[in-house]
């Protein structure tokens, strides 16, 4: 029998990887979990899960329920959505699907859940632009409240409809800049100390323009021969990637490295991060470079509320490379001690009471 002191969450995603929402979630229901004793928090996912990450989620109180993909056959998929959310009898759904977060919500709308949460994650997409319209529709309707990671991911959602902001915050202790951490990555591929390293993060589709990356990365390297880049992530076109960076100069001085556990000894090793993006919502990796202190150059299409150090540029990514070389050779030529000045909107261990606080208040108002 459901504890009635408890308030049960059930949170759905599209598959439960190495993505950043993946990790958000993470970083929110440790604390939850960890802090809360009055609250259940049930992971919801389709796709089979990465081990690692599965693990880790079970390790820090969250309960995995796998259900079948929407691609298996929709009426499969409602139906078992349908049974999972009788037998448990959540409080709250709260949806991390972006543009089909209805579907789980329409399902709790049938059977009276209180708490109905959408939230977007990204603030653009490559849905068929005929039915996107229909898709926000169909959320804000089955949603009883709106969340975005930020800004321009919320107005992007919901348009005019009033919604809330939760942070994609993280534990910035733990990617603080270790000398130990630069010492062994350079070490073990072979960098020397005086070299320039630059380093991005991130799945290997056309959205993270990683070819452009590589075109900025050729152009400086010719002007500062003792550099490399590091491309940390895998994807479906990281074939196509290795090919390009084979037809560049500068080939040699390229590291490639697939999916990694954990990320924090990386942004150490790296002087500058760099994130020439066509568009994204609030990405983590961005972050997480903050936290460590290291200058980020970011694509001006990202969510300018992503910014909470002072060591942040955005850039343009349709005027060619040379706006980002010359903030590379702006930030080399910069003596950078790693502190930087920031804000609590992207710190854990504040933003996930306001997640807790969200979840108490709405609860009370929807069950009126």
């Amino acid at each position: 029998m459901k504890n009635k002191s408890k308030i049960k969450v059930i949170h759905f995603v599209s598959g439960f990887k190495n993505g950043g929402v993946e990790q958000v979630l993470l970083n929110y229901t440790k604390l939850l979990n960890k802090r809360h004793d009055d609250i259940e928090n049930v992971i919801v996912y389709q796709h089979t899960a990465d081990f690692e990450k599965l693990k880790m989620s079970e390790k820090i109180g969250n309960r995995m329920i796998e259900i079948p993909a929407k691609r298996e056959g929709i009426f499969k998929h409602l139906y078992v959505t349908y049974k999972l959310l009788k037998r448990e009898k959540p409080d709250i759904v709260h949806a991390h699907m972006s543009l089909t977060s209805f579907v789980p919500l329409s399902v709790a709308t049938i059977l009276g859940i209180p708490v109905r949460i959408a939230h977007s994650h990204i603030a653009q997409d490559e849905f068929n632009p005929h039915i996107v319209p229909i898709l926000k529709k169909l959320n804000i309707l089955f949603a009883t409240n709106l969340l975005a990671c930020g800004e321009k991911a919320g107005k992007y959602m919901y348009g005019k409809k009033k919604f809330n902001i939760l942070y994609n915050a993280i534990d910035q202790d733990k990617y603080k800049y270790q000398p130990q951490w630069k010492n062994e990555i350079r070490k073990k591929y072979h960098i020397g100390a005086d070299s320039i390293v630059l380093g991005t993060i991130g799945r290997v589709v056309k959205q993270k323009n990683q070819e452009f990356l590589i075109d900025i990365f050729d152009r400086y390297n010719e002007i500062q021969p003792n550099s490399y880049l590091f491309i940390i992530g895998d994807g479906e076109l990281s074939d196509d990637l290795n090919r390009y960076i084979n037809t560049k100069k500068s080939k040699n001085k390229i590291i490639r490295i697939s999916a990694v556990k954990s990320t924090e000894k990386l942004y150490s090793a790296f002087d500058i991060f760099l994130m020439p993006s066509l568009y994204e919502g609030l990405p983590v990796v961005a972050i997480e470079a903050q936290s460590s202190g290291i200058p980020t150059l970011l694509s001006e299409n990202i969510d300018h509320s992503v910014i909470f150090s002072d060591k942040v540029d955005m850039l343009p990514i349709n005027h060619g490379v040379k706006p980002w070389v010359k903030k590379l050779q702006f930030w080399v030529n910069t003596k950078d001690n790693r502190k930087f000045k920031g804000n609590n909107n992207y710190n854990i261990k504040i933003q996930y009471q306001r997640l807790f606080d969200f979840y108490s208040r709405w609860l009370k108002e929807n069950k009126k």
